[in-house]
């Protein structure tokens, strides 16, 4: 039976993960654990308000009202950032930094004209909505994850990644953090059969305030990637 063709987006991730062994454009690296400095709440708080239609973006993403009683596991909702969009909250305020590196990366670099368009950046999410109060989980495809083995024969894995949780109120950013979890590529055709399920899932926990994240590759949980974060 011959092996399934690879796509051009797979051939772009490898790209990225081969470029991260060497330099991040966030200044991640494979040894060095995801830095809080990378995002600073300065640095998002200057955003601002946003535009309702932004939050109407989330919207459509998927937006899980907080319920009490047993918390329920979601799939995390997919992005692809190439196409520009300000009123994307996720590409106006949570990853522009990412996108702006990525875009001076493809133009400088690998000069690579990119024609009024993202260079790919591709995202999962989460949104949940307390009361007032909206927290959105995030985590980004980027050059600096760790994305383990690589080769054309290697096994799919996760790559852990930079991930991002922020807290809006009002259409105005009131917390933000950032911390590190597993990435897995999204449904896609041409992933090998057992792959195309993977995804990762999130679960909030309003008595604790918490939410959950676990992933599944190829069928299986991997333990690596179940982490708990705090909303604050």
């Amino acid at each position: 039976m011959a092996a399934p063709t690879a796509s051009p987006f797979r051939h772009d991730r490898a790209r990225l993960v081969r470029s991260a062994r060497t330099t991040s454009a966030a200044g991640f690296a494979r040894s060095t654990p995801l830095p809080r400095r990378c995002w600073k709440k300065e640095q998002i708080m200057k955003t601002g308000l946003l535009p309702a239609i932004a939050l109407c973006s989330i919207a459509i993403a998927g937006t899980a009202a907080a319920q009490p009683g047993a918390p329920t596991w979601r799939a995390m909702t997919f992005h692809d950032f190439r196409q520009p969009s300000a009123s994307d909250v996720l590409q106006s305020v949570i990853w522009p930094d990412v996108i702006a590196s990525a875009n001076a990366y493809a133009e400088n670099e690998l000069k690579r004209p990119l024609n009024g368009r993202n260079a790919l950046v591709t995202a999962l999410s989460s949104t949940y909505q307390l009361g007032d109060r909206t927290v959105i989980i995030s985590t980004a495809l980027v050059r600096g994850c760790d994305s383990g083995a690589n080769s054309s024969g290697a096994e799919i894995e996760p790559s852990i990644c930079p991930l991002r949780i922020v807290g809006m109120k009002d259409g105005k950013v009131v917390s933000s953090k950032t911390e590190s979890g597993c990435y897995v590529d999204h449904a896609d055709k041409d992933l090998p059969e057992k792959n195309r399920s993977d995804s990762s899932y999130t679960q909030f926990d309003l008595k604790t305030g918490t939410i959950a994240i676990r992933t599944v590759v190829g069928g299986k949980e991997i333990s690596a990637c179940q982490r708990t974060y705090s909303i604050n």
